[in-house]
């Protein structure tokens, strides 16, 4: 499981595919989503409590498809208003009718916001062609929560059983429902509970990969390895396809068999959990204690120092503390630069070089991809965004209408930006859709109204400020005061208007 928003490998450069469309005949709604519907049926409409059954195919602004039910044995299931989807889904279904089939134009903020999730990039708009197949008044997953959680595993046992004798009569069975309710109670640590619905899954689904897949990582959670093993196996027989199963299982047989063999895999699984817990928090403004975080941290490396996870588990817990607090985050670079391991100490070193960047300017010069000369000396008294980025980068090209819009509501006010790029420079060798030419970022950013000066090198990951400044993954965006010191390193979504504005003084 990764969650943050950071790009290692980027997508294919391309201008939103859909964006023209978007602006044809759609309805907005004072959230900002969008819909059309593009052939109108004649059922009811759903109400919140009810439970919403819909086919869908959900793309990227450069088409890619990130997911769809179609080809699966069910249609997707979900109860309106229960949170059990992305916001957008929540509000745009109530608006339908079954038999409608709809377009859908979701901004971030009614969807993902500033988390990755799965083949989505943070900060994504995403586009959904759906068709409300029906409507049903309840799911069994939904009945066995509300008795799990106010009677008891106990009651539900029975309640299931007498529901499954009478033929589930008019409840809605869902795959995909139950298998949401199972990770609901994994995720929060009730593992009977979830082992129960899971279990429940299978027995309702046998010749579904998934639910084989599920029961497994549960299993792991366990520590019942022989168990795991086996499930993991009938889900990859069958659904050859399934890349999770293939990677468990492979790690799994890495493990020595005997008492405690899961330990570290449990115990990983246990703090990406709590590293997911920070983020929700963080997000939501509440209150998130870097001490206690990183009390679990040190708890796992010490019991667990060999561990392969452990570099990408301490570079993760760098971008949550840095996200909630840059001052912190540089006690905490400086408490890993002593390191035992080459990984983690190269990865802290290369933080601490941002560290000099709190107290001193930082200094930067180059002549732009269009002629102009950049000199951040020239800049102070202004607030500056260096924003480290390339065209093959989705999430940054994700970020790039955000970055617009508080360029041109703050710049005429003091707001100065500089991008860096990482595009790489055509080798005749060695093709990829990821090289471009200084003229062709040049028309690039002219094509995408992206006024600002533009530093390109064509050296990929060996850009020069890049390795200067310890570029690990982008977007990375460094926000300077009027004094030109580093404020943030993460500077997205909602926050850089914020932090401009609180720097400007507005």
């Amino acid at each position: 499981m990764r969650f943050f928003p950071l790009v290692l490998i980027g997508l294919a450069a391309l201008t939103p595919a859909w964006a023209a469309d978007a602006q044809g005949d759609f309805i907005t709604t004072p959230s900002g989503l969008q819909y059309r519907i593009t052939k109108a049926g004649q059922g009811v409409q759903p109400k919140p409590g009810q439970v919403v059954v819909a086919q869908y195919t959900g793309t990227l602004p450069d088409g890619t498809v990130f997911d769809t039910s179609k080809g699966r044995p069910q249609p997707f299931a979900f109860t309106l208003g229960r949170r059990q989807v992305i916001q957008g889904w929540d509000e745009a279904f109530a608006l339908l009718h079954v038999g409608d089939q709809a377009t859908l134009v979701i901004p971030p903020g009614l969807a993902y916001g500033d988390k990755v999730r799965g083949k989505i990039p943070a900060h994504s708009t995403l586009r959904f062609e759906v068709e409300l197949v029906a409507v049903k008044d309840r799911s069994l997953a939904d009945v066995l929560r509300d008795t799990i959680d106010h009677h008891g595993l106990m009651a539900a046992q029975k309640q299931y059983a007498d529901l499954k004798a009478a033929a589930f009569g008019d409840t809605y069975v869902s795959e995909g429902q139950l298998n949401m309710l199972g990770y609901h109670y994994l995720q929060r640590g009730r593992l009977d509970d979830a082992m129960a619905v899971l279990r429940w899954n299978v027995e309702l689904f046998p010749e579904s990969g998934n639910v084989y897949d599920s029961l497994a990582e549960a299993q792991v959670r366990e520590g019942n390895r022989a168990e795991a093993l086996a499930n993991y196996e009938k889900s990859l027989k069958l659904d050859p396809t399934n890349k999770n199963a293939e990677r468990m299982l492979a790690a799994i047989r890495a493990t020595p068999e005997g008492p405690g063999a899961l330990a570290a895999m449990q115990a990983r699984m246990q703090l990406e959990e709590e590293f997911t817990a920070f983020d929700d928090a963080l997000a939501a403004g509440k209150p998130a204690s870097i001490v206690a975080l990183r009390g679990k941290l040190d708890a796992f490396l010490k019991a667990h120092p060999d561990s392969a996870d452990a570099p990408g588990l301490v570079r993760d817990y760098f971008y949550l503390v840095e996200s909630a607090d840059l001052k912190q985050a540089s006690a905490e670079w400086r408490s890993f630069a002593g390191s035992t391991d080459p990984k983690i100490k190269a990865m802290a070193e290369s933080k601490l070089r941002l560290a000099e960047l709190m107290e001193q300017p930082m200094e930067l010069s180059f002549t732009a991809v269009d002629g102009r000369a950049v000199d951040l000396a020239q800049w102070r008294g202004k607030v500056v965004l260096i924003d480290f980025w390339a065209t093959w980068c989705g999430p940054c090209l994700q970020e790039l209408p955000n970055v617009k819009a508080v360029y041109e509501k703050y710049h005429a006010r003091g707001f100065e930006i500089a991008g860096i790029s990482f595009d790489q420079a055509h080798d005749p060798a060695h093709p990829a859709k990821r090289q471009r030419s200084a003229e062709e970022l040049r028309a690039f950013t002219v094509e995408n109204q992206m006024p600002w000066p533009q530093y390109y090198d064509g050296l990929y990951w060996q850009n020069v400020y890049g390795r200067k400044y310890g570029i690990q993954a982008i977007p990375a965006m460094f926000l300077l005061d009027r004094e030109g010191k580093l404020v943030s390193t993460n500077a997205r979504g909602p926050k850089l208007e914020q932090e401009v504005k609180r720097l400007l003084g507005l």
